[in-house]
């Protein structure tokens, strides 16, 4: 178990996008950003912002990605809520209010 002020840095040094694995994805199938929206129906824009990190990645995009390319739906979601809760743990207001509620709980 990892405790104290390392876990906030190795868990930004783990934090990835779900996009950037999508844009492996694209790049795997052979297929283009403009290319996957025009599939699936989706905003181009709304997808590349998504594939750059801008946006979070939502359950009805995995939802298609999962009958597109048979990637359970659950993964994508997923990998998003991991990339949330390391993002959450490297900002310091959340640390300290986590630090204080320790404390209070270590009280009761």
């Amino acid at each position: 178990m990892i405790t104290g002020e390392n876990t906030t840095d190795m868990t930004s040094a783990l934090a990835v996008h779900p996009g950037e694995l999508l844009r492996d994805e694209l790049e795997a199938h052979h297929m283009t950003q403009k290319e996957l929206s025009r599939v699936l129906g989706f905003s181009y824009t709304v997808l590349n912002e998504i594939i750059n990190g801008k946006r979070s990645f939502p359950a009805d995009l995995a939802l298609m990605l999962e009958e597109l390319w048979g990637t359970k739906a659950y993964i994508w979601v997923n990998l998003q809520t991991d990339y949330t809760l390391q993002m959450a743990r490297t900002d310091k207001s959340i640390m300290q209010r986590l630090a204080n509620i320790r404390k209070i709980a270590s009280a009761l």
